[in-house]
């Protein structure tokens, strides 16, 4: 009945001619429907200027971390990139597109409208709203610092190793074409698995510890031994006891078929992440070199190489220096975890770094921290590596990309030693802050001290990056996305594609474009 009312009083107000009230009525109606129904247009003209806007930002990014482009490349990678980031069936039409570079002041302009069809305005004659927008990049002229921290381990073989060079050298040639001048861009490249190769060519230098000062030569035999010499024969023998250091540059010299590959074992925590320069007056901070000890003969150890020499317990077995003396080592056992190509430090010579990037090779276990630790090394400007400009040099970018695929690894063994020897020695003599034979104990460990690399690695100023290239553990890709310098920094990558796309956005933010208005 209500409703009938209404219908009823709405008819008697047509039929009134007093004042005129349906014309007025009727005309009323047209503005108002106009205007209700414009700000919906009007709505999403805002809504496609908004990604209009977006759609250029990135086309100008595009093409300004390309250099050299002719005008219709940089126009086709423009265009490309509008039509990913406003496709077909986004509001209205992207139009009038231009590309402007501007070699002088090295900027790039991307402009454009859309326009966008109307639905209520056009009773009003206006068919479509047209916006428009304008991007602009500008390559900032700081100077970059990039050390790759690059896992080389065994689990890395096969296709792995190959996307994984792939991925490194389309990184290396964007950034040093993306460069103004030479010398704006240094790459350094630090491959890392159970050890890091610093290079033969370092081979008793100061740093390297000749005279075996530092408490990690021979940590494995107590540091020093005694050695006794006897002379004449009957009652003329006299023999005399003497305290000898154990030297592990002196044991490569007395294996006749043996020799030093490079590699290093991790300084004691602290010092195995820090960028502690190597001091003579601070032996614990010296480098030593790597030196896989042969281990007793009785079939429960893992490195055996040698004749032991005498029929004692485990220690005098491992300890009896005179074994070594002229003696030929099965195959590399005494370099057993040093498997990686060596360092290659900041350089300004694209070449050095492809080729190193192509000698990468798979092989042994996996040390994120140690390879951290010698990454901030390679970007300091500090001893053994001198390359790197000051912390506190404003003008330049230091950065850092960290990649695995797997998890941290020290070996456990049920031995009297505990693990298999790697960089941080055996795990009895608690060089990494915990003594056990549990694989999986030790390699928590090491994930403690890949967190605390990657806080001192920040703290220094340094932009981290990290990727984490088929990984199946949640945990330790947790752990690089924590190691990142912001989460956004973090590159999970399920498969060769993505490792490729990782590199290329890395790439991309370290050209240092920014949107300048």
């Amino acid at each position: 009945m209500a409703f009938k009312r209404l219908v009823s009083k709405f008819i008697d107000m047509l039929g009134n001619r007093r004042g005129n009230v349906a014309m007025i009525f009727s005309l009323s109606l047209l503005p108002v429907t106009l205007l209700s129904g414009g700000a919906v247009d009007l709505s999403q003209a805002m809504n496609a200027r908004s990604r209009l806007s977006q759609a250029l930002d990135a086309a100008a990014l595009a093409v300004g971390v390309n250099t050299s482009l002719s005008n219709e490349d940089a126009m086709e990678i423009a265009n490309n990139f509008i039509a990913a980031n406003y496709p077909g069936r986004e509001l209205g039409t992207v139009v009038d597109v231009v590309v402007q570079q501007d070699d002088e002041n090295d900027t790039v302009t991307v402009s454009g409208a859309a326009r966008v069809r109307t639905t209520m305005l056009g009773l009003a004659g206006i068919d479509f709203i047209t916006v428009h927008w304008e991007s602009q990049v500008q390559r900032a002229r700081s100077r970059l610092e990039l050390v790759m921290v690059l896992d080389n381990t065994g689990s890395m073989g096969g296709s792995k190793i190959r996307s994984l060079r792939d991925s490194a050298e389309l990184l290396t040639e964007i950034l040093y074409d993306a460069a103004d001048e030479t010398g704006d861009v240094q790459i350094g490249l630090v491959p890392f698995a159970a050890t890091v190769n610093v290079g033969t060519q370092y081979e008793r230098d100061w740093w390297l510890d000749p005279d075996a000062r530092s408490p990690q030569h021979g940590e494995w035999g107590g540091n020093t031994v005694e050695v006794e010499t006897c002379t004449g024969w009957g009652w003329r023998r006299r023999c005399t006891t003497e305290e000898y250091r154990i030297n592990h540059w002196d044991l490569f010299d007395q294996i006749r078929n043996s020799s030093w590959q490079g590699c290093v074992e991790a300084r004691a925590i602290p010092h195995d992440i820090e960028d502690t320069p190597p001091s003579n007056s601070r032996p614990e901070t010296l480098f030593v070199p790597y030196f896989s000890p042969d281990e007793p003969d009785n079939g429960r150890y893992s490195n055996s190489y040698l004749d032991d020499q005498t029929s004692g317990g485990v220690n005098e077995r491992l300890t009896y220096m005179p074994k070594y003396d002229g003696a030929s080592a099965w195959s590399s056992y005494t370099n057993r975890s040093c498997t990686t190509t060596p360092i290659t430090p900041l350089t300004t010579n694209e070449r050095t770094v492809q080729n190193a990037i192509d000698a990468m090779d798979a092989s042994g276990t996996t040390n994120i921290p140690n390879g951290i630790g010698w990454g901030v090394r390679v970007i300091s400007p500090g001893e053994p590596f001198t390359q790197g400009v000051s912390w506190n040099d404003d003008e330049v970018i230091k950065a850092m990309v960290i990649l695995t695929d797997g998890d941290n690894v020290m070996s456990g063994r049920n031995t009297d030693l505990m693990s298999d020897y790697e960089a941080y020695g055996y795990a009895v003599d608690g060089r990494l802050g915990r003594r056990s034979s549990s694989g999986n104990v030790l390699s928590r460990e090491l994930d403690d001290r890949t967190e605390a690399a990657c806080d001192y690695a920040k703290s220094l100023g340094i932009r981290v990056y990290t990727i984490t290239f088929q990984v199946s553990s949640s945990s330790t890709r947790e752990l690089m996305e924590g190691c990142a310098t912001h989460p956004s920094l973090y590159f999970d990558s399920p498969s060769d594609e993505a490792l490729e796309a990782a590199f290329e956005t890395i790439a991309s933010d370290l050209t240092n474009l920014r949107i300048s208005r």
